[in-house]
């Protein structure tokens, strides 16, 4: 009698512990699916910012081939110019040198003309020829003229040829200092993107040694759950087939998914219903809400023990009626469709678990 009752307090007292341990498991699981999902969108965030400064950096190079090109074709015209200003200046010089001649010419042929004018009132019996030096001393003034404005107009085209020549180094000077704020900022922007770069494979490590984590303690959980009083199972429901959680269309299937996107196949642990947001979502069967809160990608989720080994899951959900503790009846509304965590469309996610375990939901719903 003793030992019978030895064996009932050892059964009961390992029952209790592995429930303890039960918990325990599902709280570590828990916290390392929220450690995987704030690495994920450490990687996602550092992505994003690496595409930003790859853009950048693609800018400021564009911007610097453009400030190199225009900078060559500026040396081009810079040196065009110099050679258009050198020219203009040796046409002055020659010029100013033509007109000096030619007023040392008028001066000395007017001295003439007034030496024979002199001569010609001291000897009235010579006769002095000045129509000669008179014409001469008009041809040269009329020479002089032309000259000086051949001048002028050499001196507006100095002073702009001057201008022309001193706008090209200019600018040249300024877009070359733009060249070397680009090719600063290309610099410091290939640093950024390295230290990202850095910073997202060191994500992607810590994420893949936490999925490694969450797979070892997901599969624990499971052996943990199938140990605690397995006699308790029924795995019946109350009518042979199970109501529909929503009433739309089936767009994501149970199992295999091939995915086109990203060339992989995703397994799917239930179905997903294409469903319209606020649309109504009913628990299946009779059972006792064990989690109704937001969780990680599945957004608003509700998971419902229906107490016989089986628990059913209803997430991506807009609203959620229901609260950890209900017990609730078999085509309540419990919660409101909507697009939720990781859904990309309006739809509800349902999975069926048969002792912690996903099972195709199309074999048990009506």
């Amino acid at each position: 009698m003793n030992k019978i009752r030895f064996i009932g307090l050892y059964l009961l007292l390992s029952v209790f512990l592995f429930g303890q341990n039960l918990e325990e498991k599902k709280h570590q699981l828990e916290k390392l699916n929220k450690q995987i999902d704030k690495e994920s969108e450490l990687i996602q965030k550092v992505e994003q910012k690496t595409k930003s400064t790859q853009k950048d950096i693609n800018s400021n190079e564009f911007k610097k081939t453009k400030a190199e090109k225009k900078i060559s074709q500026l040396k081009n015209s810079e040196s065009s110019a110099k050679k258009e200003l050198d020219l203009t200046m040796n046409e002055l010089e020659l010029t100013n040198k033509g007109l000096d001649d030619l007023h040392k010419l008028c001066e000395l042929e007017f001295n003439k003309l007034c030496m024979a004018h002199y001569l010609s009132i001291i000897y009235p019996e010579k006769k002095m020829d000045t129509k000669l030096l008179s014409s001469i001393i008009q041809q040269t003034t009329d020479e002089i003229y032309t000259r000086t404005d051949e001048k002028s107009g050499l001196e507006k085209k100095k002073k702009k040829r001057s201008r022309t020549y001193e706008d090209i180094i200019w600018t040249r000077i300024v877009t070359n200092k733009k060249k070397k704020k680009y090719s600063g900022q290309i610099a410091s922007l290939s640093k950024q993107l390295t230290s990202f770069e850095q910073e997202k494979q060191a994500a992607e490590e810590r994420v893949k040694e936490l999925k490694a984590q969450a797979n070892a303690l997901d599969e624990l959980v499971t052996k943990l759950q199938a140990n605690i009083l397995p006699d308790q199972f029924t795995f019946k429901f109350s009518t042979p087939k199970l109501l529909w959680p929503a009433k739309g269309t089936i767009i994501k299937e149970y199992g295999e998914q091939k995915s086109d996107q990203y060339k992989v196949s995703l397994k799917n642990n239930g179905i997903d219903i294409g469903i319209e947001i606020g649309s109504d979502v009913v628990a299946v069967e009779d059972g006792v809400v064990a989690f109704a809160e937001w969780y990680n990608g599945a957004g608003k989720l509700i998971v419902v023990d229906h107490q016989n080994g089986f628990h059913s899951l209803y997430s991506h959900n807009s609203k959620l009626l229901v609260s950890k503790g209900d017990v609730i009846a078999r085509n309540q509304v419990i919660a409101l469709s909507g697009m939720t965590g990781t859904a990309d469309v309006p739809s509800v996610h349902f999975e069926l678990r048969k002792r912690g375990t996903p099972v195709d939901p199309l074999k048990y719903l009506e």
